[in-house]
């Protein structure tokens, strides 16, 4: 399955007027300098070729094809220098065009017809000064934290990677059955690198904070949703309005990523580049709860009591 792009130029008088026909039988004039023999070569009479460029000329207001009277050769048909611009310019534009096609119907099917998944990057590579210890292996409801955060992640849509600088964490991550990025620069920056690096292509990426144990599957199906239905978004999890993690990544700016450096992460970005902003989408948390990461003992011990209160 892959999409079918074909691009038309129209005008409000004449309808269409130049499309993949005409531009082909330009090309076949170019080749055979000849409009005869164009027409001949694509199994066209030689009236309708006339027709579509009579008809282009006119919409464009220029000439396309020029007759050559007699030579060595014989007469023939030759294209003008506008047609010859007209054409490497609507190559082009089809050529950007059906690269995009193709990177968005990747997105809007993401895991069909042969299509990658979604890729997840758990961002688990920090330094924990705060909490005073790997706060990612602490227990939380009898488990380590961050396999409450992996048990999230819906891996019928999404591929995940758990981008570390910890060996037990990667040890962690491929006990529980998933893949692991080792590296072992510090920054937030490299974190996000290594991870997509790990992924490969794309249609699009979901970054997930190791230590939000509190997010739900369904919050992250609902990004994973509006990355499909808009595939130009930022997607963003979100309570009453206010944008917070996991933040879902659209194709074409995974490069912008992978290029930042220093201990920054996807909002140093949007700060770089404020037109960013008008792609963000919101994904509304079901509940505040989800939102909460963990920082301190303190904040382990206040999501374990919601737990404990939840179960009891």
């Amino acid at each position: 399955m892959r999409p079918e792009t074909d691009l038309r130029l129209k005008s409000d008088c004449e309808g269409r007027v130049f499309g993949p026909g005409p531009r082909e039988l330009l090309h076949q004039v170019e080749e055979t300098g000849s409009l005869s023999a164009a027409a001949t070569k694509m199994g066209m009479a030689y009236t309708k070729a006339l027709r579509l460029v009579k008809t282009a000329e006119s919409a464009f207001g220029f000439k396309l094809v020029e007759r050559r009277i007699g030579g060595i050769g014989g007469g023939g048909s030759q294209l003008t220098e506008e047609a010859k611009a007209v054409l490497e310019r609507y190559d082009s534009w089809e050529r950007e065009v059906r690269k995009v096609s193709e990177d968005y119907f990747a997105s809007s099917f993401a895991g069909l017809f042969g299509y990658a998944k979604v890729g997840c990057v758990v961002m688990a590579s920090g330094e924990a000064q705060r909490f005073g210890s790997q706060k990612l292996l602490a227990s939380l409801a009898g488990s380590p934290l961050l396999a409450q955060t992996l048990a999230a992640l819906p891996t019928d849509l999404l591929d995940v990677v758990v981008s570390t600088r910890w060996q037990e964490l990667a040890d962690l991550a491929h006990e529980l059955g998933f893949s692991a990025a080792l590296h072992g620069d510090p920054d937030q920056s490299a974190s996000m690198r290594a991870g997509l690096e790990a992924l490969g292509p794309r249609p699009g990426v979901i970054f997930v904070q190791g230590d939000q144990p509190l997010v739900s599957s369904a919050s992250l199906r609902q990004i994973a949703r509006q990355m499909a239905l808009h595939p130009r978004a930022i997607v963003r999890l979100a309570w009453e309005g206010r944008p917070s993690s996991p933040v879902g990544w659209p194709v074409d700016l995974l490069p912008m990523l992978g290029a930042l450096r220093g201990d920054v992460g996807g909002a140093s970005l949007l700060r770089q580049r404020p037109e960013l902003l008008g792609r963000v989408i919101l994904v509304e948390a079901r509940d505040q709860r989800e939102l909460l990461d963990v920082d301190t003992p303190e904040d382990l011990a206040r999501i374990e009591e919601l737990l404990t209160s939840e179960r009891g």
